[in-house]
């Protein structure tokens, strides 16, 4: 079995693939970074796999950090992992941020604390045995009364709140390990081989109550490529009478310049864009949010994100075609400040058989 370990849950971003049946990982990255993961994890995804000479299909399984850490770094891992199981119809194993870096100590000599910074005073904690099993589950304490849930004996302590940890219990019968203090998947993913799959995705660990509360955003994206093919046939079968089969989805997005991208909400995908580049100008081939996801903004998220990104990539104008009759696609386009452009006779093909215009509007971006 093969699987695809990802991790953006501190102030880095790490890949690996890793070979279940031989026990050997066959390819791996990590960048530290404070911030940018967004960016830079599909690119290490693709890379990663390329090193690995390994196709999304032949994966058996996605294992990803969920937290504690950032917020905003543990939803990406998060994004990815979820886009991907979907799409590829394999298990996503959900792995704590502190074992992932427990499982950076592999000396087995003694038992392990994990103290991590979770700032304004306080860390994230947890321990393990020598065997790497979990002892104390991960909590945020108050740096000053971490002292409590110390072991009474020698331990490893790695992290990075550790040199704070051993300055405040001042004692010099715990060892600094030199393991690695954030997570690190070709370490990690071999954590998730024998996790138990879940038919439901893994969720955020969030250890202090803001981080939870029920005004935080919680929608997010994903690119997608080839791989989600199968995942954009069947929200777009839901969408639209005539569906888009897989292998259209497959063929559009191994074509230069063709993209899509994914929306999710509370990680479950609510909808996606495919569009087309080309010099300076890109083209909306489809738009699809789910029936249950409509009248909640979702497509106008996706489309204040797409044109984030096009800008980014130097697109000037954007275009789209709707057919005359689809005045909730019309009211959407306007609200969005896409312009009538021009006017396709007899484009669309209806269920009776009677074609109808085909309106083609532009923003400028």
């Amino acid at each position: 079995m093969l699987i695809l370990a990802l991790d953006t849950s501190m102030a880095a971003c790490s890949v690996c693939v890793y070979d279940a049946d031989r026990g050997l990982v066959i390819g791996a990255n990590q960048q530290f970074m404070d911030r940018g993961q967004a960016e830079a994890l599909a690119p290490m995804v693709q890379e990663t796999m390329a090193l690995a000479g390994v196709r999304f299909a032949g994966l058996g399984r996605i294992a990803v950090t969920t937290g504690p850490g950032t917020f905003t770094g543990v939803r990406i891992g998060l994004a990815m992992a979820r886009g991907l199981g979907l799409s590829l119809s394999i298990p996503v194993i959900g792995i704590n941020s502190l074992a992932a870096i427990a499982a950076n100590e592999t000396a087995n000599t003694l038992p392990v604390v994990v103290a991590v910074d979770a700032r304004a005073g306080e860390i994230y904690f947890a321990s393990y045995d020598q065997l790497g099993h979990e002892v104390a589950a991960p909590v945020v304490v108050a740096l000053a009364n971490t002292h409590k849930l110390m072991p009474s004996h020698s331990v490893r302590m790695l992290g990075t709140a550790t040199e704070s940890l051993l300055k405040k219990l001042n004692s010099h019968h715990h060892v600094r390990s030199d393991a690695g203090d954030l997570p690190i998947a070709e370490n990690f993913v071999r954590l998730a081989v024998d996790i138990p799959a879940s038919a439901l995705p893994p969720e955020p660990l969030y250890l202090r109550a803001p981080d939870v509360k029920p005004q935080v955003a919680k929608i997010s994206f994903s690119a997608v490529g080839p791989a989600a093919a199968k995942l954009l046939a069947e929200i777009h079968g839901e969408c639209f009478d005539r569906q888009w089969s897989e292998a259209a989805f497959s063929e559009m997005l191994a074509s230069p310049g063709t993209s899509a991208i994914l929306i999710f909400s509370q990680n479950n995908p609510t909808g996606f864009v495919l569009l087309r580049k080309a010099a300076d100008e890109s083209e909306i081939l489809t738009i699809c949010i789910r029936p249950v996801f409509r009248q909640k903004g979702h497509a106008k998220l996706l489309m204040k994100h797409m044109e984030v990104l096009l800008k980014k990539d130097g697109v000037k104008s954007l275009f789209i075609e709707v057919a005359i009759s689809n005045t909730v696609g019309l009211a959407l386009y306007r609200s969005c400040g896409f312009k009538e452009a021009g006017i396709r006779k007899n484009y669309y093909k209806r269920g009776d058989g009677k074609r109808e215009d085909a309106l083609i509007m532009r923003k400028g971006l």
